[in-house]
């Protein structure tokens, strides 16, 4: 005689690992279609450009301080189908930037507020489009990235601060991925510029904050800031050092630069002016990424194109797409 019980338990075992293979791929499903195949790497990544390794400890000059300029007048972006200029706070009080008495010290500006849309390509697929707001009031900044990923969530960025007598001062830098609980960096600086980091993944690990210490992105609009101050320095060749926080290091980085050069590195600018930063890397200890970055003249020297190539050979990129006025509802308040 059929135990019918016993038949019954599993006909609804069968079922259930049935819809856990379904559940597991529709998700296998869903991460190639975004991320492509595969979307977990095992290979190493490719070699260290010869001119990047660093084979002899480079002199660091120490931080040297700035001098606010005042912007000149606006200049329109060339016609492009995807880029649109915009000048989003020019109906509102923003103050004097770099209230830093009048100091001397190299030229500084920082790039007015906007709203930019980048296509985002994982090792070389399009996939999605992130968003990155700039926005400016008076000595304070807040800078925020979101890079939307199917299925585990959008990975955010943050990184709010000021300007002190060296230029961009972030106070607190934190990033997200998916559901995971957020990470924090936090900048206790003193008035000297100097001060101590606290990361909320190393809780014991409080190193010395240097003067004009950046996070991961900062570090782009300190180097725009600059260079909208005067584009006559970082001449190619050169390299120019940064102490740059992650979420749980504090590390200097050393970026050489290729110049200004004419290119279509930025295909929505069409043929424009750009410079090429490339983060050096350590001959016996190389950093877990590396990352290039370029810088265009048509944007305020705002990033036209980001590249991370992770320690595990996947690489993340960034190119502009299109600028648009800031939503005022987001101002810092």
């Amino acid at each position: 005689m059929i135990d019918t019980g016993n038949l019954m338990q599993g006909i609804r075992r069968k079922s259930l690992w049935i819809l856990v293979a379904a559940i597991f791929l529709s998700v296998f499903g869903h991460l190639i279609l975004f991320f492509g195949l595969p979307f977990f790497s095992f290979g190493s990544p490719p070699p260290i450009p010869e001119d990047l390794i660093i084979k002899t400890d480079l002199r660091v000059e120490p931080p040297k301080k700035i001098q606010m300029v005042s912007s000149p007048k606006k200049k329109s972006l060339p016609k492009q189908s995807n880029a649109v200029s915009a000048d989003p706070l020019s109906d509102q009080g923003k103050g004097e930037q770099g209230a830093l008495g009048n100091q001397a010290g190299q030229a500084f500006r920082l790039p007015d507020s906007g709203t930019y849309y980048f296509d985002a390509y994982m090792d070389g697929q399009l996939y999605q489009t992130a968003q990155l707001d700039w926005i400016t009031e008076g000595n304070n900044y807040r800078l925020y990235i979101n890079i939307p990923y199917a299925v585990v969530g959008p990975f955010v960025f943050e990184s709010r601060g000021s300007v002190d007598a060296y230029g961009i001062a972030p106070s607190i830098y934190w990033t997200q991925r998916g559901t995971k609980p957020p990470r924090y960096s936090r900048f206790d600086r003193d008035q000297s510029g100097a001060g101590k980091m606290y990361f909320s993944e190393k809780p014991d690990y409080t190193p010395e904050l240097l003067p004009g210490t950046q996070d991961r992105f900062s570090l782009m609009f300190q180097l725009a800031s600059l260079l909208n101050g005067s584009d006559k320095i970082d001449e190619a060749g050169s390299v120019r050092a940064l102490p740059v926080v992650d979420y749980n290091t504090l590390e200097m980085w050393q970026f050489k630069s290729y110049g200004e050069t004419e290119s279509e590195e930025i295909p929505s600018l069409g043929k424009s002016v750009n410079r090429h930063y490339a983060l050096m890397q350590r001959e016996n200890d190389p950093y877990k990424r590396q990352v290039d970055i370029w810088l265009a003249r048509d944007l305020d020297w705002l990033p036209g194109r980001m590249r991370s190539l992770e320690s595990n050979g996947r690489i993340l990129e960034l190119v502009f797409k299109q600028k648009m006025p800031i939503d005022k509802s987001k101002l810092i308040n």
